[in-house]
Formats: C-alpha cells, sequence, structure tokens
C-alpha cells in the first residue's frame, strides 16, 4: 500500500471571495498547462542512444451548482481541482515513470453553513472527502527485450479471460488498479512464462464523488478507521503451444488480506506513516481490520485469503472458419471466522466464433457455481464509491455496457448468448443476439455451493431472456455512418412474476457536410421496470393504501457539430420519470484540440446520476450540475 506523501490542510474561504477563488485556479490551471508547453525540452544522448522524455499532464477543473430534485447536499456545491501528471523516460530498452496525482478542493459543505442537525453526519461523511493531498499515484521501472520484460513497481496484468485475476484500467468508470512489486514475463516460442507479486494498488481518489482512500482526518468522538486495507497477490501464468494449433494456459493467483495500519492494544490505529507502511500482517492486525469490514456484503470483502486457478484451451483458428476458447477454474475462500461453509467455487466459459462467408456466429456459454469476483478490502460502508474495487472479473456474455446484472448475478448462474452478423454489402452490417440466462443468486439472499445446489430455503431463481438486433451502415466514401440497436430483456422469478424488465434503443448517426464539416445525433431510450424500483402509492381494492412499482423511462441524446481536427460542439439532453430525480437535465460542451496532441474541453450542465456498468463492473455515480474543464497537455 502507498500513503500520500501529504495530505495538505483544509481550505476554507470567505463566501464573498468563493466565486473569486473558482475562477482564479481555473485560470491558473489553464495558465501553468499553457507554459508547460513552451517548456518541453530535448535530452542528450546516452551511450550514442536518444533519450526520450514524454510528460502528459491531465487537470480538472470543476464547480459544482446547488443541490436539486433527490440530490444529496454533500455531493453538490463544491470546487475541485484534480491534477494528474505522468512522467515516462525512455531509453534503448528501458522505460522508468510516475504518476502524480494532487487534488485541492475549496467550498465544501463543511466550510459552508451547517444545521445544527447536520453537523455531526457532515463532519464525519466529510472526513473522508474532498482531502488535499498529492501523492505518487504509480511508479514503474521496466526492461523490455526480444524474450524478456522486467518491470519494477507498478504494473496491469490479466489471466485468462479474468477469471483469475484482472488488474487494469477501466477510464469509463475512473478504476486504475495495478500490483506495486515485481512482474516477469519470460517468451520463448512455443512457451511463455509469467510472474507477478505485490501489493494492489488502486487509484486512491474518486473524481465524480471527492472521496478518498486516505486515513480519515480525526474527529472528536468518532474513532479513524482505515478504508482500504493492504492487499497482496502472488500470480502466475504458464502458457505452451504459442504460435501453435493448440495454446493452453495454466492460471493461478493466490490474494491476501492484511491491516493497513498496526492498531494498538485498544484497538486504535497507530497513524505513523514510517510504521509499516505497506501494513501489517500480524493476527491481530488483520483480525481487527477485518472486522471493520461490513458482513453482509461480498464474502471475499473480508476475506483473509483466496486462491484462483484455471486451465484454459485455445484454438486461435479452425481451419480459418473461427476460433475456439473454453477456460475451467476453481476458487477456494478462507472464512473469516473458519466456520463458513461453501467456500468453494467453479466457474466455466467457452466462445466459438465460426466464419463463413459474410455470416459470423459467436456463441458464448457461462456456468459459475460458488464463484465470486475477488473484492478487495474496502470500507464500503464509508467509501462506496470504490464498492467495485476487484482483483478479478468473470466473463459476463452480456453487451459491454450491460446495467441489468443486479445483485451477484454471476455468482451462481448458467447461461448461453449467441450473435449472428451478417454483412449484406460492404458497406451495410446487420446483427442480432439471443440470450437466456438462469441465475439463482441476483436476488437477495441468493446463492450456491460448489455443485450448484442453492442454499437457501425459498426458490431464489430467475429466467432472463435478452434479445438484441441492430444494423450499421456507413456512406458518403466512409465520412459518414448510422449505427442502431434495439433491446428487450425480460427477467423474471420462478413463480412467473416480473422483476426486471426493458425495452431499449440505441443510435449514432455522423452525417458529413463538407470540408471539415459533420454534424453528429446519438443517444439511447429505454422503458424500464423493476421489483421494488420507482415505487408509488396506490389504493388497492380494499382500499388500503400501499406500494406499488411503476415503469418509468430515462434516456440521453447528444447532438454535436464537428470541425475537424480541432472542435466539437455539442448539446446534450437527458431525462428520467424515475421518482425522487429530476426530469430533465441539459447541458453543453465545447472540445477544442489547439494542437495534435494537446485539448481542452469545456462542459457546462447537468447529467443524470445512476449506474453505469462496463464488462459486469458497476458503479453509482452521482448526478453532476455544473460547470468542468479538462486540460490535457503532452509534450
Amino acid at each position: 500500500m502507498m500513503r500520500p506523501i501529504s495530505v495538505l490542510p483544509s481550505v476554507r474561504i470567505p463566501s464573498k471571495r468563493r466565486g473569486i477563488l473558482a475562477a482564479a485556479l481555473t485560470l491558473g490551471a489553464l495558465t501553468v498547462g499553457a507554459e508547460g508547453v513552451a517548456r518541453a525540452f530535448d535530452l542528450p544522448t546516452l551511450g550514442g542512444k536518444p533519450v526520450k522524455v514524454d510528460v502528459t499532464e491531465t487537470s480538472i477543473v470543476s464547480q459544482r451548482f446547488r443541490e436539486r430534485e433527490g440530490e444529496d447536499a454533500r455531493n453538490q456545491g463544491y470546487f475541485a481541482w484534480l491534477n494528474r501528471l505522468n512522467l515516462v523516460l525512455n531509453w534503448d530498452r528501458f522505460t522508468v515513470g510516475a504518476r502524480i496525482d494532487s487534488a485541492l478542493y475549496a467550498l465544501r459543505p463543511e466550510d459552508r453553513e451547517i444545521a445544527p442537525q447536520d453537523r455531526a453526519i457532515t463532519l464525519i461523511d466529510g472526513a473522508s472527502r474532498y482531502r488535499n493531498s498529492i501523492y505518487p499515484a504509480k511508479l514503474y521501472a521496466s526492461y523490455k527485450s526480444p524474450g524478456l520484460e522486467l518491470t519494477a513497481g507498478d504494473s496491469y496484468a490479466q489471466l485468462g479471460r479474468g477469471l483469475v485475476l484482472s488488474l487494469r484500467k477501466v477510464d469509463e468508470l475512473g478504476i486504475d488498479t495495478t500490483a506495486f512489486g515485481g512482474k516477469v514475463v519470460l517468451q520463448r516460442d512455443p512457451a511463455s512464462f509469467t510472474m507477478l507479486a505485490g501489493f494492489v494498488n488502486p487509484s486512491r481518489v474518486d473524481e465524480p464523488t471527492g472521496r478518498a482512500l486516505f486515513l480519515p482526518k480525526p474527529l472528536e468522538g468518532d474513532a479513524r478507521q482505515p478504508l482500504f486495507g493492504s492487499d497482496r497477490v502472488v500470480a502466475g501464468q504458464i502458457q505452451l503451444g504459442r504460435g501453435l494449433p493448440v495454446v493452453l494456459s495454466t492460471n493461478v493467483a493466490h490474494f491476501t488480506k492484511c491491516a493497513p495500519f498496526r492498531y494498538d492494544e485498544r484497538g486504535n490505529v497507530i497513524a505513523d506513516g514510517l510504521d509499516r507502511p505497506f501494513g501489517s500482517c500480524d493476527t491481530r492486525d488483520v483480525s481487527e481490520w477485518l472486522a471493520s469490514l461490513p458482513k453482509n456484503l461480498s464474502p471475499t470483502l473480508a476475506s483473509p485469503s483466496m486462491l484462483n486457478a484455471s486451465q484454459t484451451l485455445e484454438i486461435p483458428s479452425l481451419g480459418g472458419a473461427g476460433s475456439l476458447y473454453i477456460e475451467a477454474a476453481i476458487q477456494r475462500r478462507e472464512g473469516e471466522s473458519g466456520r463458513e461453509a461453501a467456500l468453494s467455487g467453479n466457474a466455466l466459459y467457452g466462445a466459438l466464433t465460426t466464419n463463413k462467408g459474410a455470416i459470423t456466429n459467436t456463441l458464448e456459454v457461462k456456468s459459475y457455481r460458488n464463484y465470486y469476483n475477488a473484492a478487495g478490502s474496502i470500507n464500503v460502508t464509508k467509501a462506496s464509491a470504490f464498492a467495485n474495487l476487484s482483483y478479478s472479473a468473470v466473463p459476463t456474455i452480456e453487451p459491454i455496457i450491460s446495467d441489468t446484472m443486479f445483485g451477484f448475478f454471476n455468482v451462481c448462474v448458467n447461461g448461453a448468448r449467441d450473435r449472428v452478423d451478417a454483412r449484406l454489402s460492404p458497406n451495410v452490417l446487420v446483427y442480432g443476439a439471443f440470450g437466456y440466462t438462469v441465475t439463482t443468486s441476483e436476488l437477495p439472499g441468493g446463492s450456491c455451493d460448489k455443485l450448484g445446489t442453492s442454499q437457501t430455503a425459498q426458490n431464489t431463481t430467475n429466467y432472463v431472456t435478452d434479445l438484441l438486433t441492430g444494423v450499421e451502415m456507413r456512406f458518403d466514401n466512409n465520412r459518414s455512418f448510422f449505427f442502431a440497436n434495439t433491446t428487450v430483456r425480460n427477467d423474471v422469478s420462478a413463480a412467473g412474476e416480473p422483476y426486471y424488465k426493458e425495452r431499449a434503443v440505441q443510435y449514432t448517426l455522423t452525417k458529413y457536410i463538407s470540408g471539415p464539416y459533420s454534424f453528429e445525433i446519438a443517444g439511447r431510450h429505454r422503458m424500464r421496470y423493476q421489483e421494488n424500483e420507482n415505487q408509488v402509492e396506490v389504493v388497492d381494492p380494499q382500499g388500503n393504501t400501499v406500494f406499488s412499482e411503476r415503469r418509468w423511462v430515462q434516456g440521453e441524446n447528444y447532438t454535436a457539430l464537428k470541425v475537424a481536427p480541432q472542435w466539437v460542439i455539442t448539446h446534450g439532453f437527458e431525462y428520467t420519470t424515475q421518482d425522487g430525480f429530476a426530469t430533465f437535465y441539459n447541458n453543453g460542451s465545447i472540445f477544442w484540440r489547439f494542437t495534435m496532441q494537446n485539448n481542452l474541453r469545456l462542459f457546462v450542465g447537468q447529467q443524470r446520476g445512476g449506474l453505469r456498468c462496463v464488462s459486469g463492473i458497476c458503479r453509482l455515480f452521482p448526478a453532476f450540475s455544473g460547470a468542468r474543464i479538462e486540460l490535457t497537455l503532452r509534450f
């Protein structure tokens, strides 16, 4: 675990100067970035070989407006300046890199006038939010030569299709997880060997919420409890058959959870930055730390150790007519008390792609039994923004942005999805997909053992069908295109009662006008129903007032004028009829690429909050209402 170099003191600003501060800091961010371009320089050669320095700086300055209907005042009204400075030095076969992250906040909820009854909860919430900080987010040095790669520091890794290990970056969700330690990759066809060991290192600051994984600020009467543990991973892969008709891989990952700090005899954190800077694996410290984590969420959250292993078989070419991939995995978890049942799981995933003429067919199947993603040790009761931190990710066989797999949908599940793509002409593609899934773990309390046997007295089985149809068309010599698809999803219980239903349409039309000009319109519109969601009071036939679910619609439409390659001017409109949320959201943005490597984006307006997912990894985003400037400089 890498702790911040410093957590800077809070900034308190008189109300009459707040607007001036926001404007000054915004201008300062842009000025510093602009000056950075002028200071670009070339280094002399070393040993007759060039030394290359790449610097990328991303600065995000935002000011949230006041809260709207259904929004929490603690999520709005504040000023934030987040900066990420990437430095990469290349010489010969060596690379050294660092990413320095910093955050500065003002106009925080605790800086404003607070009603006496809200002060305590605001201060507790603010103890781990809006923390001024600067810290080394990523540090690494690597050596690469034919057949050999050595990395010290931070590195990404994925073994197989993610069933065993998946440490990666997902920009759409603000996820950037690496292992800080060592990585070795040896390749000599037809074999390769990968070994990885280190401390799991996620990003410590969540930009959409201002939540930080640093040790919370001390508060009178509130014991300081860490938000993130010291998680370690040792993983390896042996691959045989590279370049041959059949490729076999054996993948193993072992996760261990230790305490991020030592604890004294009273169970209080010893917050000394030099004392166990990478955490403590002493039995008493680990017990104190794991006991502070919630017990009613994923069983892997507070599991002291966990083992994932898999065997894969891949046939890259089926006689030139397709490919085949199969992965079988097992999982073994250590229970927190040592008395838990059903600590073993297994998983089977397969993908078969066939091609014949203009037709491509892709069939995916999954069969998972008590197989969980390896959750990071996050105290999600105080840092829910990081609840999606996971070190493995099972293939979902669903569309990438699917956000309709609720609960632990993929823990106890059997399903298949088939997609057919037909190219009618060089410029026209039509496709359709149908999926059928049976899950016993989507409903609250649903679970199974390693044989797939349900572990609950009530029937928690849900049956899910989804249908996707779409078209892709290109015209104007590939300068214009039209993509569209429709989705129908039905998720029903064993009793035939609807649990979730959706009808949706998605589209993107880009029309070339002339010269550098083009016009684009893109949107997604959904009609949704979910059990226990969007409830309203109604009167039943007996005259009693009860709660009943009702459908709601939500969607967005974005219209843009593009002037290639410099300008994109966009207007966005979003909406929802879900109870408890504002109905309409309007926004506008301007993207300016002032050089081929440097750009600036200004966004003003509102965006709907809600659940967003990428390949089965999801997170809740708060609604945004305000102004945001993002400046990216590369030199």
